[in-house]
């Protein structure tokens, strides 16, 4: 069998499910990357302005975090 033979089996014999998977949790990799975004965002905004909700925002943005590395972990166990 030739390598184009081979591509065109391959291609004809996806997963679709398997697709899918990957793009669910490339998502959920994009969505830890905003989480960090928020992370920055808060800590720079903590810096500029001093108030009583500095450190309120700040765990809630960490618990964010934590909550959507886990939602990712869980994902990778569970599809």
């Amino acid at each position: 069998m030739t390598p184009v033979e081979q591509l065109l089996q391959g291609i004809l014999t996806l997963d679709v499910w398997g697709v899918v998977k990957f793009f669910v949790l490339f998502g959920l990799l994009l969505y830890i990357v905003f989480a960090v975004v928020v992370i920055r965002q808060v800590q720079l905004m903590s810096h500029s302005l001093n108030g009583t909700l500095d450190l309120p925002l700040r765990l809630i943005a960490l618990i964010h975090l934590g909550l959507t590395v886990g939602v990712f972990l869980l994902a990778l166990l569970v599809l």
